[in-house]
């Protein structure tokens, strides 16, 4: 995988500035044509989905290796400030690793379906402009970002505070321990949107696209649970005060990783889609 150039970038970045002028990007944003039935349906069903990430949030956002630190009924007071944002986050990023493949996963193999993707590569734009342009036109349907924005900011805000003012915790490893927890939810939202991406420009069928997709999600989800990391680090040797960082940074290193290499596959899919 080659690092791009300055020019690539200065190129990327006037690319994504002109988004909002382009017609691939504005009808997966719901601009013009027919919507995604996929996620048309499950926007009908969008309060259960509701309903089971609040449920599962509250099950995941309190991770156990912080109130493992509490050592006084103070830092049990400050956790309640940072727990209650951090189960809202969570509800959130569940909600929208949910709803982020029935928006990707379909994009390129409803396209083949319906006999449409050869007419789109006719267009002036590359096939890796195409595929980016759905991409992005699919997250910016989810109605998620600001309040994401807002409450992965607090939360890191406030666990820097909280682990270094009352706990006692290095600021070394605070800021590390806040930097991971407001990536993380970003990270793990845009994984679940380009793996449904990654997986439609193999699989002709939308159906199995989108069902393979939620597979590796939920995998992925198990597989970077903090608590099971902070376990891995204490197998490791590492002390407390290299574990509790190492458990929630490492999920956000992982999940970062996984959509850097989804973006090349994606971007690399699409020279052999243009053949």
């Amino acid at each position: 995988m080659s690092w791009a150039s300055p020019a690539e970038l200065r190129a990327g970045w006037r690319w994504f500035r002109s988004l909002n002028e382009n017609p691939i990007y504005l009808r997966e944003k719901g601009g013009w044509g027919n919507p995604n039935p996929f996620y048309e349906t499950l926007r009908r069903y969008s309060p259960f989905v509701v309903m089971a990430a609040i449920v599962l949030g509250l099950c995941a956002g309190t991770n156990p290796a912080l109130l493992g630190t509490a050592e006084n009924e103070e830092l049990y007071i400050f956790m309640c400030v940072v727990c209650l944002p951090g189960a809202l986050l969570s509800m959130l990023t569940i909600y929208g690793s949910f709803m982020a493949p029935a928006l990707t996963a379909p994009t390129v193999s409803m396209e083949v379906a319906r006999g449409t993707w050869d007419i789109l590569r006719l267009t002036p734009h590359s096939t890796a402009s195409i595929l980016l342009a759905k991409l992005f036109g699919g997250l910016a349907r989810l109605p998620i970002w600001k309040l994401m924005l807002a409450l992965s900011g607090w939360q890191a805000i406030m666990l820097f505070c909280v682990l270094n003012f009352v706990s006692g915790v290095t600021a070394v490893s605070g800021f590390f321990i806040g930097l991971g927890a407001m990536i993380r939810p970003w990270v793990e939202v845009l994984f679940a949107a380009f793996i449904g991406m990654y997986i439609s420009t193999w699989v002709r069928s939308a159906t199995y696209a989108l069902a393979g997709s939620y597979v590796i999600v939920v995998v992925m989800k198990i597989f970077s649970n903090s608590a099971i990391w902070l376990g891995i680090w204490k197998l490791l040797g590492a002390d407390d005060g290299a574990a509790l960082p190492g458990s929630i940074v490492t999920p956000a290193v992982v999940y970062g990783t996984a959509v850097l290499f989804l973006w090349w596959g994606i971007v690399r899919q699409a020279g052999k889609l243009s053949n």
